[in-house]
């Protein structure tokens, strides 16, 4: 780990850059801030190919998720549309796609002939089971770049963060589109 320490990734010639320009800014708290963003995108990348290979994009692969993890796996199209921040036009588009595939259904509410429940099939089920463990196993592979105790320890960094968010009663957004598994 020693040889990596030593070696310059992409966000420090950035930083080192910026603080020509910047000198103001911290450059420890610039480059965290930066190989976060960096990472989170790397993974959506990851997220959209592992997806992919499923037949699904990654918007479709959420409102997988939220489904499976709704009690009888079944919601509205309205509390998706909700869940996901998503208009109804985007929602609808999302269902159909997902229903013209076998991976969910749609009933009008017996209650209610407004309401649209969705419930996911058993193929829909098995794509995302499927789907899940394979995102879980790129990211197992991703960081495993790192010991396990490394990743305890950023697994503790991270959790002071997201600690941090949540005393501002600044997660809403999270709230909203839920954690799944990263999303992925």
């Amino acid at each position: 780990m020693a040889e990596t320490r030593d070696r310059k990734d992409m966000i420090d010639r950035f930083v080192e850059g910026a603080i020509r320009i910047y000198p103001t800014i911290d450059p420890e708290v610039e480059a965290a801030v930066d190989r976060i963003d960096k990472i989170a995108r790397y993974l959506d990348r990851t997220t959209e190919r592992t997806v992919k290979a499923f037949g699904l994009n990654t918007g479709e692969f959420k409102l997988l998720l939220k489904l499976h993890q709704a009690a009888g796996q079944t919601m509205t199209a309205g509390a998706l549309a909700d869940r996901l921040d998503l208009s109804s036009s985007a929602i609808t588009n999302r269902l159909d796609r997902l229903e013209e595939d076998g991976l969910v259904t749609r009933e009008r509410g017996t209650e209610d002939r407004r309401s649209v429940h969705v419930t996911m099939t058993p193929r829909g089920a098995l794509v995302l089971s499927e789907a899940v463990e394979r995102e879980a196993k790129e990211e197992k592979d991703f960081l495993g770049a790192l010991t396990h105790e490394e990743q305890d320890r950023l697994n503790a960094l991270l959790r002071t963060l997201i600690l941090e968010i949540e005393d501002r009663g600044e997660l809403d957004w999270f709230h909203k589109e839920g954690s799944g598994q990263s999303e992925a």
